[in-house]
């Protein structure tokens, strides 16, 4: 494969906060990884409602399953004409109980009519809400409807082209943790870089650099700090561009930080997820030195 091309396309994700993703392939241990010879590595974007991801051959995706029961999925409405344009009425008008009472609605239909959804005119409402405040509620509920959406492969797509990516980059990037909607920003955006044609627009959007920003700020095994490490590791898996950016983007120091927090299990998300990026950056030139480096100045033994 090309230096810096992506690797094939990953699976299904969703959005329900509080809920935690899960990681398959690799351990969470006490010691630095050894660099793998040419092992397969996993992809991590969010997920909810049926049918669950399968896996691909060298990669998978770890999700943040959201449960939903038979009755609840039955009684969603179909996205005919009418009900697109009551939706999309109420969501024009943004500081309104309206609007969220709309958004909601989405939710529920997003969960069986994603590609629908997609393809309405309701996509371009709620691309022009996150692009309009995305610190707002309505905004968070706007995400969380997006996330839902990006369960599907094509609708993961869908949400990507139709601009999601920049106004959710900036977002992050600002790295404010007393902003609301933070972690619901990184979880779609881990959700959209779980497919290969999303991650090098959002590598080139400026992703890595939003993410690794976080990272020196984000406390250690918060949510949004796992979240933020498994977007990277999609980002990073089999694309040295982004390995470059990251790395270039100071993220060894918050990678050492994470990885050499003591008193967590072994368990911990944000434990085992930075070895799995450190892992993908130690493919990389000279990155064993770098992080030699990085130890000896912060103090730490590796």
């Amino acid at each position: 494969m090309e230096e810096g091309a992506e690797s094939g396309s990953p699976k299904a994700p969703v959005t329900n906060k509080g809920t935690r993703s899960s990681v398959t392939g690799f351990s969470g241990t006490g010691t630095l990884p050894k660099v793998p010879k040419a092992s397969g590595s996993g992809i991590h974007p969010i997920a909810a409602a049926p049918p669950p991801p399968k896996k691909d051959d060298a990669n998978h995706t770890s999700v943040v399953v959201q449960s939903d029961t038979s009755s609840e999925l039955l009684k969603a409405e179909r996205p005919d004409e009418r009900v697109v344009t009551e939706i999309v009425g109420c969501l024009k008008m943004k500081g309104s109980m309206l609007a969220m009472g709309a958004c909601e609605r989405v939710k529920k239909i997003a969960r069986v009519y994603p590609v629908e959804i997609a393809n309405s005119a309701i996509m371009q409402e709620l691309i022009a809400i996150l692009k309009d405040n995305a610190a707002t509620a309505l905004a968070g509920s706007v995400m969380q409807a997006l996330s839902i959406m990006a369960l599907n492969p094509e609708g993961r797509q869908k949400v990507c082209l139709a601009g999601a990516g920049a106004p959710l980059i900036r977002f992050i990037r600002s790295a404010d943790m007393s902003k609301p909607n933070l972690d619901r920003a990184v979880t779609l955006l881990m959700n959209l870089a779980a497919d290969q044609t999303n991650r090098r627009a959002i590598r080139e959007d400026g992703g890595v650099e939003a993410l690794v920003e976080l990272l020196k700020v984000a406390p250690v095994s918060e949510p949004v700090m796992e979240h933020a490490l498994g977007a990277l590791h999609n980002l990073a898996l089999l694309d040295a561009k982004a390995k470059s950016r990251a790395l270039e983007g100071g993220i060894l120091v918050p990678l050492v930080r994470i990885i050499t927090t003591k008193g967590l299990p072994d368990t911990d998300m944000c434990q085992v997820r930075g070895r799995m990026v450190l892992t993908e950056l130690l493919k990389m030139p000279e990155t064993e030195d770098k992080l030699a480096a990085v130890a000896q100045e912060m103090g730490v033994k590796l």
